[in-house]
């Protein structure tokens, strides 16, 4: 009696457990439904919370597990044990339900990335057998085996081949499938098998462009420049404003050497309608990349431009490497005129309108610089580019408030930058010398230099002024030699070091550095070998766009305090031909000796 009443008790709490078992997979299960709802509606906080919910509860569901494991790979950088137990859950969700086209691809894709190329092929079988109608079971199967015969499995070349045939069997000769088949041919290395499937391409489809450029493309491929070219030909035949053909032909005819064949090319692939315009600007910034230097082939370059402005109008990237392309070839005002259509087309890009404010001061129009800017900080308020460039055009026009107002405009304080912050004071301590305010400038750049360590600039510019005013020059030299020891090829610190030092009565030290500078700006050392005081007088070389009159003026001066006043005379010289208008430099010129005022 005791046992049967046993007996009855267990079998009750077994129908219990069943009952909890199946209560908790329904809660899960309805739990999962409503995390996809989440997921639709772009609810991924609580897609993600409930999905762990649901996964917990019912471990063993296999889509859960593998939703889960999909959230994972896209949320989790997972080690290999995570990775390895992403994919077990996936598989599973696969021999779940083998026949699903998007489970089963999505486990392949899975497999393939982990290198686990059998399973990849087991998945494509099974689809294969599964979908007997669609073709890309078998295509992907037999691409999977060249993937496997790449990694030293033999035998699976000639599987993949005999898929590939099975395939052409039913849907006899396509460029789709024989590009498939000149791949692994190309891996066996079986090039007389290439040219083969190449032919029986053409037979099949002799006016199909698509084909004969495919053909050409790996004719190149092969070294078969010859036979390349004739298939691109064959392109042009079939429809002679065809880019595709064009851009590579001409390709072909640079690789050989004809630069006359590739000169006509480059025009009728630029000129063609149906070339995409990606491909006509990389033809283009090549074809210029190769001929700018030489002025002879300036007006042929111009043409191109021409043309491309005609084919494709409203591109504002052609107006702005036109732009880039006037600005090299020394065209300043028709360089801001390319830039200023680029704008006008494009007034939302940032680098545009950055473009057009250099292609401004290349033409040295302050005006339009400051108008520029202006514009350029209304339109984009949290770029500090535009009020900086803006007011130190306005600082070199001397009009100080102007330049203060302008640097205002922008808030600098949301800025974390610090280099950009550094810049910012560094200007405005410019703006506070330049009017006169010497005490404010001078907070003002340790303020710079205290936010950014490395604002050399700001070093430089507070060393020269300090200089310029006979202060505090123990300071003036620690910052100006920091300054050239980060920017040792600057001209410009160079002098101020120099100036630094002559300042400090060490003559001779400051000749140095005054030659350092004279070297980068004009490709001399000194009107005297500096490596050697005792060497003759050398002849100055012309001008180059780096010598200004103040470090003229300064060598001038450095060079008559060490003794040699000829060469100083031949500095000041050459600092009143690019001054006319200073008076002191003139003055010494004519009276052959330094002044202070």
């Amino acid at each position: 009696m005791l046992a049967a009443v046993a007996i009855l008790i267990a079998a009750s709490a077994a129908v219990a457990s069943d009952w909890d078992t199946e209560a908790t997979r329904r809660k899960a299960a309805y739990i999962f439904l409503d995390a996809l709802d989440d997921l639709n509606d772009e609810r991924y906080t609580a897609y993600s919370s409930k999905l762990r919910r649901a996964t917990a509860l019912d471990p063993d569901d296999p889509d859960m597990a593998a939703e889960y494991a999909e959230l994972l790979i896209e949320t989790t950088r997972l080690d290999s044990a995570g990775a390895e137990a992403v994919y077990a859950a996936l598989w599973r969700r696969f021999l779940h339900r083998p026949g699903d086209y998007t489970i089963a691809s999505e486990v392949a894709d899975v497999a393939q990335q982990m290198g686990k190329y059998a399973d990849v092929a087991r998945v494509w079988k099974e689809l294969r057998r599964s979908l007997p109608g669609r073709n890309d079971p078998s295509m992907n199967l037999a691409d999977t085996y060249v993937l496997m015969y790449m990694r030293g499995d033999t035998a699976a070349y000639d599987s993949a081949m005999t898929i590939y045939r099975s395939l052409e069997d039913g849907l006899g000769v396509d460029v789709g499938l024989s590009s498939h088949k000149v791949r692994a041919l190309m891996l066996h290395g079986d090039t007389a098998a290439v040219v083969h499937e190449l032919g029986r391409l053409a037979a099949a489809a002799p006016a199909d462009a698509d084909v004969a450029l495919y053909s050409g493309q790996v004719f190149e491929s092969l070294g078969m420049p010859d036979s390349a070219l004739e298939r691109y030909d064959r392109v042009c035949r079939i429809d002679s404003t065809d880019g595709r053909a064009l851009m590579l032909r001409s390709k072909l005819h640079l690789s050989r050497g004809d630069s006359a064949a590739y000169d006509d090319e480059v025009f009728r692939a630029l000129e063609s309608p149906n070339l995409d315009f990606t491909n006509k600007m990389r033809m283009l910034s090549s074809y210029i990349r190769a001929l700018f230097t030489d002025s002879t082939q300036h007006a042929r370059i111009d043409r191109l431009f021409e043309v491309m402005r005609q084919v494709n109008p409203g591109e504002p990237d052609l107006y702005a490497l036109c732009a880039l392309y006037m600005s090299q070839t020394g065209r300043p005002d028709a360089a801001a005129e390319q830039a200023g259509y680029a704008v006008d087309l494009d007034p939302s890009n940032v680098e545009l309108w950055t473009m057009l404010v250099q292609a401004e001061a290349r033409r040295d129009s302050t005006a339009r610089v400051i108008d520029v800017t202006r514009r350029g900080a209304a339109l984009f308020p949290d770029n500090p580019y535009f009020p900086i460039v803006g007011a130190g055009q306005l600082l070199q026009d001397k009009r100080y408030d102007e330049a203060a107002a302008m640097l205002d405009s922008f808030d600098i304080n949301p800025v974390q930058n610090s280099e950009v912050v550094g810049e910012y004071w560094t200007m405005r301590a410019d703006i506070e010398y330049g009017a006169g305010r010497t005490d404010s400038a001078s907070v003002l750049y340790e303020r710079a230099i205290a936010i950014d360590p490395h604002n050399y600039l700001a070093m430089n510019n507070y060393a020269y002024h300090l200089a310029e005013n006979d202060t505090l020059l123990d300071r003036a030299e620690h910052y100006a030699s920091l300054a050239v020891k980060n920017r040792p090829e600057s001209p410009t610190m160079l002098d101020t070091y120099a100036w630094v030092l002559f300042k400090k009565k060490e003559y001779s030290l400051a000749r140095g550095y005054i030659d350092a500078a004279l070297r980068i700006c004009d490709g001399t050392a000194s009107a005297k070998d500096s490596d050697s005081p005792d060497g003759d007088a050398q002849e100055l070389q012309e001008d180059s766009e780096g010598a200004s009159a103040e470090i003229y003026d300064h060598a001038g001066d450095i060079y008559f305090m060490n003794g040699e006043r000829d060469t100083a005379l031949e500095y000041w010289r050459r600092a009143a031909a690019l001054d006319p208008e200073n008076e002191l430099i003139a003055r010494k010129v004519a009276l052959k000796t330094i002044l202070f005022e």
